[in-house]
């Protein structure tokens, strides 16, 4: 039998990283943009996009130049056809499992984890929030609101079985994640009052009230006071 082929892994939560040997930050912006995208993209729109700056000519040349330099680190790294590039089919990248699992934890017939603590970890885990191009943005705030969005629904459904420290971890995970987000609060008064914690409930309702009325001059909505009657 012949050797298994080594999966080249792309980190981008939190940090980029790839292998073991380092790339240029150009080399990296151009990796992260592919693994984004998940798909095949046109060379033209990728140089626009990593050097929207600079002419067309001039944009194609530091993506002929940057392609050059990703291939003399790490060869199998990136898939350049004549007209089209993308990341090797051999290449994983951590932003997209975390993708699949996150919206795994949104869907009722989704598998719950054995061991929360280091899903919950990755889900408080923001996409390289030290880069600051333009075009990443999207990208950032596509993952958060779904990494929020799964944490409120992993603990809903921890409290429905019964693991209520778990539960009460993840819906504190959301609440940290964005102290204004409502239905995260929402989340964690059920999480109490599943666990029959009224007075637990309240300080979180009150604290709530607080923070809207001093931040944002609003109360809470009727769906969190609903919650308390």
């Amino acid at each position: 039998m012949g050797e298994v082929e080594s999966v080249l892994v792309v980190q981008l939560l939190p940090t980029f990283a790839v292998g073991e040997r380092p790339i240029s930050r150009a080399a990296q912006r151009l990796v992260t943009y592919l693994a984004l995208r998940d798909r095949p993209v046109r060379r033209a729109e990728v140089a626009h996009a990593l050097w929207v700056d600079s002419s067309e000519e001039h944009g194609a040349a530091s993506l002929r130049t940057t392609l050059w330099r990703v291939g003399r680190v790490h060869r199998d790294l990136v898939s350049a056809a004549s007209d089209w590039l993308s990341l090797a089919d051999t290449v994983a990248v951590d932003a997209r499992a975390a993708v699949s699992l996150a919206r795994s934890l949104t869907t009722s017939g989704g598998e719950l984890p054995e061991d929360s603590e280091p899903v919950i970890g990755l889900l408080a885990t923001d996409l390289l929030p030290d880069w600051y191009d333009d075009w990443l943005f999207v990208y950032r705030e596509r993952w958060r609101q779904l990494r929020l969005h799964a944490l409120e629904c992993l603990a809903e459904r921890l409290a429905e079985a019964g693991r209520f420290s778990e539960a009460v971890d993840a819906a504190l995970t959301a609440v940290e994640g964005e102290p204004l987000r409502e239905s995260a609060h929402r989340c964690l008064i059920r999480v109490h009052l599943l666990e029959g914690n009224r007075g637990e409930a309240v300080r979180v309702y009150r604290a709530l009230a607080e923070m809207l009325r001093a931040e944002l001059g609003v109360s809470p909505g009727p769906e969190v006071r609903a919650l308390l009657g």
